[in-house]
């Protein structure tokens, strides 16, 4: 049994599709897996259409 979760940016110029078990939305999210317990969970997490994901710092 696998599990989907979606991780989306707050604020951004659209409404993201999280409603499926598809990354269907326009922003090609990205699918991670995601190990839980003894489970597998499917994160997908979405683009921001501003691009602000780049003008952030990565310690």
């Amino acid at each position: 049994m696998a599990a989907t979760m979606h991780v989306t940016p707050l604020n951004d110029l659209i409404d993201h599709d999280t409603d499926s078990e598809e990354p269907s939305c326009v922003c090609g999210p990205q699918a991670v897996p995601v190990g839980i317990g003894g489970l597998i969970a499917w994160a997908y997490v979405h683009a921001s259409l501003d691009g602000r994901e780049f003008a952030e710092e990565v310690p």
